[in-house]
């Protein structure tokens, strides 16, 4: 729990800085006027589970999203991802799920260079063919990215709050669980 009102008063924190920030930069922002707000994509996708136990291999994923997102105005963006991914070692291992997620940032509708930060929600689902364990909780997310005029390229960090990983079968130990992406898509 005290993990938990850490990375919350962490996000509000950054936030709150970051909106000051970038206020203070929105006169010098080389805006053109010319806003595309939605944006739909297709990426690589990897996420980590990583455990504090030299004996213990920590479990690496990779594959592919597919993402959603609208541009509230030039500094705030919404976005959902899905994700299918497949083990790197253990063959039968996927995981697949969604990320939530809720930024602040600058030049996320307009052209040229963006950079954001947030958080959100992220449910994953570990399948190894005969078991299925279900893990969600918050995350905190950044990114930085270029949009051309109906295209955008995006790469995003991740790290999730590992609470329920821990409550969970897979291990005992204390464990790491983080995600990145890179992104292109179609701007609308």
């Amino acid at each position: 729990m005290k993990a938990m009102s850490s990375l919350i008063s962490l996000i509000i924190s950054l936030s709150i800085s970051l909106s000051m920030s970038f206020n203070a930069f929105a006169a010098f922002d080389d805006y053109d006027g010319l806003e595309k707000p939605l944006s739909v994509g297709l990426g690589t996708y990897a996420s980590v589970i990583a455990f504090d136990n030299a004996f213990v291999d920590d479990l690496e994923f990779s594959g592919f999203a597919i993402t959603v997102g609208y541009a509230i105005s030039n500094q705030y963006l919404i976005r959902g991802s899905y994700f299918s991914l497949e083990e790197d070692d253990i063959t039968n291992l996927d995981s697949s799920g969604y990320d939530l997620l809720a930024y602040l940032g600058t030049g996320l509708a307009s052209h040229g260079f963006k950079a954001y930060v947030g958080g959100g929600l992220f449910k994953e689902k570990l399948d190894d063919g005969f078991d299925t364990e279900s893990f969600s909780g918050l995350q905190l997310s950044g990114g930085i990215g270029y949009n051309w005029d109906s295209v955008s390229l995006d790469l995003i960090v991740g790290i999730r709050d590992s609470s329920d990983y821990e409550d969970g079968a897979i291990s005992a130990v204390d464990i790491t669980a983080v995600s990145s992406s890179l992104l292109l898509s179609a701007r609308f």
